[in-house]
């Protein structure tokens, strides 16, 4: 394992469990949702305090398209790059939701296969014009693939040093709900089954098993699964939440893709997970895998496979609710 990478992970500590117990026990004359109560109680243990001050709250969207050599790239990143647009003008839907909660947004292009201008609202770290297809290859190199989670580490760093408190995970990207497949079931090798009768595809799961078998990883290597089958956004996520929970930041992750990247930050370090918040169930079975695998229960319920933070920003008014709930 990288040095570099190998410190970070042994700086991050578990959450802050008398915190956590003196908060429970306040929660216990609360009359409300008790789930509300239980996200108290884990943001308690997060901030070391039963008693924590208003959030002060980021949206962190990593953009990257996925398998542009592949034969599904028919748009050459031109939806992406559109998406991109509209957020980085500050016309997008999240920014909207995200300004209503009073949460800044920062897309970061680590992998589109387009290019765009940098603005005020959009910041180029790109460490490739789009991950491989891992049918033929390797998705990125170890550099590649180290160049982006370092990326990801660097910006919550910067956000953590701004004074950020709390962290919403956002994606926008073609064709990434693959890679987070790929990227998911090799850690729940001992489900295969339950994920080949949810997504009614026995032969593609075959075939997908082989390509894990031939790349020789499994769920006990994590940082070959992100460079084999992952790409620029996941590993960016990855590093955004190994790096907050060292300096003690929630983090609000929502879909499969943003589940990819706190399933591999937690398979590198499982105190990682003290600090993060699911905060929608989505119709995806992959999701669906990932909320088993990591035990979690989101808060709300959602139809759609949304990307660009959407469900995230909403868990992060569920955290306002919390600290409200502590404060009164």
């Amino acid at each position: 394992m990288d040095s570099e990478l190998a410190y970070l992970i042994g700086a991050i500590e578990p959450a802050d469990a008398a915190a956590a117990a003196v908060c429970k026990k306040k929660m216990r004359s609360v009359d409300g949702d008790k789930r509300l109560a239980a996200l108290a109680t884990q943001l308690a243990g997060i901030r070391r305090t039963a008693a924590p001050a208003p959030l002060r709250k980021g949206v962190v969207i990593f953009a990257a398209d996925h398998a542009v050599d592949g034969g599904e790239n028919e748009t050459k990143g031109r939806n992406s790059k559109a998406d991109a647009l509209e957020i980085a003008s500050g016309r997008g839907a999240v920014n909207k939701i995200a300004h209503r909660i009073g949460a800044g947004v920062l897309l970061l292009d680590v992998g589109l296969e387009a290019d765009l201008p940098e603005s005020p609202g959009f910041q180029v770290l790109k460490v490739m014009h789009g991950s491989r297809f891992f049918g033929r290859q390797a998705a990125m190199t170890e550099d590649e693939m180290l160049d982006a989670l370092f990326s990801g580490v660097q910006v919550a760093e910067n956000l953590a040093d701004e004074g950020y408190t709390a962290i919403a995970l956002g994606n926008l990207g073609e064709r990434a709900l693959l890679s987070a497949f790929m990227v998911t079931a090799p850690f729940l090798s001992a489900n295969l089954d339950l994920l080949r009768a949810d997504t009614h595809a026995a032969r593609q799961m075959k075939n997908l098993q082989g390509l894990w078998e031939k790349a020789g990883v499994d769920g006990r290597q994590p940082l070959l699964i992100l460079q084999y089958f992952g790409a620029p956004d996941i590993a960016a996520l990855t590093g955004v939440v190994l790096a907050a929970a060292k300096r003690r930041l929630a983090v609000v992750f929502d879909n499969a893709v943003t589940g990819a990247a706190v399933l591999t930050a937690g398979a590198l370090c499982p105190h990682a997970l003290d600090y993060v918040l699911p905060s929608a169930a989505y119709v995806e079975p992959v999701h669906r895998m990932q909320m088993r695998k990591l035990g979690m229960q989101p808060f709300l319920q959602t139809a759609a496979h949304a990307d660009c933070a959407m469900g995230s920003v909403l868990g992060l008014s569920l955290l306002d609710a919390a600290v409200q709930l502590l404060t009164e």
